[in-house]
């Protein structure tokens, strides 16, 4: 089944494309990581994708709805935190969350359990009764999401979600979109591109307004031609190791052996095999991969990873 189908969406600014013949799929349950740099074109295809702006060209469908000719029907499917969460600073965090409640197809019946939900998924318990206005940056982007998960829709648009938040609220957040991804589809953006890394299991990459990769998180992060073993027992013959196929350097880093081969040569057998062979014991063998911004930097081949 396809949720969120685009096809060939154009976005034209005078004489500059923001976006161009962009096309993707996403299927229930997918939490698919949008990347690219400053001005690559992920907030004008977020835009669009909620409705919020019309392609010069193109169509979105969300759950079989046309954006552009049924735009009521698509956008209840979506739950969307932008950036900036549109929070009134006057209204509380459970008064807040109601006045969302009421713009949204949930039954009057549901409404009440539905806030409480949120608020306990989001971990706002605690500030329920709290002046949105007097709430940390990082709270500010819980409240947001909670406004983003009344009524499960299915599918969610996060921009930045983790943004203004200290470590252990990441963690939390982390968790919260892991659950949502289990009953919605989500679609996130964020320019701390590690932290999300173990969530998504897709990757959308936008460069110059083109999508450039389009496929698993997994495949996009390559070997980078490097096992890191942890050897205990007598001292480990680095003459058996290096002399094998494909091995280019052996060296030690602290408590770890540090083995160097040619990526496209698959070297972890043969190593595994010659330390099994030595007086001692293999701790540990692991064979190192690319960060999402090692990825990132290849693909794009260019400049630092942004937002």
């Amino acid at each position: 089944m396809c949720l969120l189908k685009a096809e060939r969406i154009c976005k034209r600014y005078l004489k500059r494309d923001a976006l161009r013949e962009v096309s993707f799929t996403a299927s229930p349950g997918e939490i698919i990581a949008l990347l690219g740099r400053n001005g690559a074109g992920k907030s004008t295809l977020m835009n669009i994708l909620t409705g919020y702006l019309a392609p010069t060209s193109g169509q979105v469908r969300i759950c079989g709805h046309d954006m552009t000719e049924d735009s009521l029907k698509a956008r209840a499917c979506i739950g969307y935190l932008p950036e900036q969460p549109p929070l009134y600073p006057d209204m509380t965090v459970k008064e807040y969350l109601r006045f969302c409640a009421d713009l949204k197809p949930i039954p009057e019946s549901k409404k009440k359990s539905e806030t409480e939900r949120v608020i306990a998924a989001a971990g706002l318990g605690n500030w329920a009764n709290r002046l949105s206005g007097s709430l940390s940056k990082g709270y500010r982007q819980r409240l947001g999401l909670a406004q983003a998960l009344l009524g499960s829709p299915p599918l969610l648009i996060l921009d930045e979600p983790g943004s203004g938040m200290d470590p252990l609220q990441m963690v939390q957040m982390r968790d919260v979109i892991r659950q949502a991804g289990e009953t919605s589809t989500v679609l996130l953006s964020s320019h701390m591109l590690s932290e999300f890394t173990g969530i998504c299991s897709r990757a959308l990459v936008l460069e110059e307004g083109q999508a450039v990769y389009d496929g698993p998180l997994s495949a996009l992060l390559r070997k980078k031609g490097e096992l890191r073993v942890r050897y205990q027992g007598e001292d480990a013959s680095m003459e058996a190791v290096s002399s094998l196929p494909g091995i280019l350097s052996v060296s030690r880093q602290g408590d770890e052996i540090v083995i160097r081969y040619r990526p496209e040569a698959d070297c972890g057998p043969a190593v595994y095999e010659a330390f099994k062979k030595m007086k001692g014991a293999l701790a540990e063998m692991r064979d190192e991969k690319e960060t999402l911004e090692d990825a990132f930097l290849r693909l794009t081949g260019k400049g630092a990873p942004e937002s």
